[in-house]
């Protein structure tokens, strides 16, 4: 009798860790940007999928620095800097390309489901909207692994299975590194083609995976402010990015406070702080008085660690579910 009762224990047990373990997606709510009265009913039950990006955040820099002087009731403060550089351990190129090809598909799967059939990408190519320096502007490229992106600590992945429409992130010989000169010139050209009159709807996805976020709040750095002391806070948080997007046409539509997904990392916060170095008194050297202060700086380092099932998993989990929504709302507004 003792033997059973220990068995329905560790039953209970094991059956309590799983559930709290569990990957889950949390809720969240999709909003279509655009007109007000913006609509797909006069659209074509077709889509070309310009481009299908997932964005992987695997490190994070963040920098606060306070600059010294002199002090309003007298005196001298010395700069102070807080830095923080965190990076995720564990994620393997190869596997980033499978999840990313295997979202793709499923995606395409899921617009087929609603009725939209996926057209291929060269009757996009063709479009007029990319004649102007079509070789110097844009390319024509499958995924091929992971490429740099556009905020340090990102990289890009495509499907492998399809070729999209990439914007080259040179014109005309000259590098451009601002990442919003880019993001503009690439909206311009796709609201030329989404007020023209097609065969099928523009579609763009792009997603960001996020590990870590910024955690100071509003007061603390209000205070840090004041007091001339320099902070940085971050903590690990798993979540697709409020930064995604999938656009259909001239609309846009988000999640607003992104998707998250629970337990895929585990939950770590860091902290980087620097107060000055402060001389009120100064020294006195013959007729002058001379004030000496240092420039102070702490750095800190963290490397968090990630399962890369786990992580495969909750990527899966929340890029699956913010798809199957959008398609729902484009389904809706059809």
């Amino acid at each position: 009798m003792k033997l059973i009762k220990l068995n329905l224990l560790l039953v209970l047990v094991l059956g309590y860790f799983h559930f709290t373990c569990a990957q889950n997606v949390q809720d969240f709510k999709i909003k279509l940007l655009g007109a007000a009265n913006l609509n797909y009913r006069k659209s074509p039950k077709k889509v070309v999928i310009s481009d299908f990006q997932l964005n992987f955040q695997t490190a994070l820099e963040m920098q606060d620095k306070k600059a010294g002087g002199k002090m309003w009731r007298g005196g001298l403060k010395g700069d102070a800097t807080a830095s923080l550089a965190l990076a995720l351990e564990g994620l393997n190129e190869a596997s980033l390309q499978e999840i990313t090809d295997q979202l793709f598909e499923q995606y395409k799967a899921e617009l087929n489901a609603n009725g939209f059939e996926v057209v291929p990408i060269e009757g996009l190519w063709a479009n007029n909207a990319y004649d102007k320096s079509r070789d110097k502007r844009w390319e024509l490229k499958a995924g091929k692994g992971a490429e740099k992106g556009n905020v340090f600590g990102d990289i890009v992945m495509r499907p492998s299975s399809q070729q999209f429409i990439v914007a080259k992130k040179s014109f005309n010989g000259k590098q451009k590194n601002n990442f919003t000169v880019l993001s503009d010139f690439e909206t311009q050209v796709e609201s030329k083609i989404a007020s023209q009159k097609n065969d099928f709807i523009f579609n763009k996805v792009v997603i960001y995976i996020q590990a870590f976020e910024n955690s100071m709040s509003e007061a603390e750095r209000s205070l840090n402010r004041m007091a001339g002391y320099a902070q940085v806070k971050a903590e690990t948080d798993f979540r697709l990015s409020d930064m995604s997007f999938n656009k259909f046409g001239s609309g846009q539509m988000i999640a607003k406070d992104g998707v998250e997904v629970t337990n895929v990392l585990e939950k770590q916060k860091f902290d980087a702080s620097q107060a000055a170095d402060v001389d009120k008194l100064g020294t006195d050297v013959g007729v002058l008085r001379i004030w000496d202060v240092d420039d102070r700086e702490e750095m800190t380092l963290g490397v968090v660690k990630c399962d890369p099932d786990k992580y495969a998993k909750g990527t899966q989990l929340g890029v699956e579910a913010f798809l199957k929504a959008t398609v729902q709302k484009l389904r809706e507004k059809s």
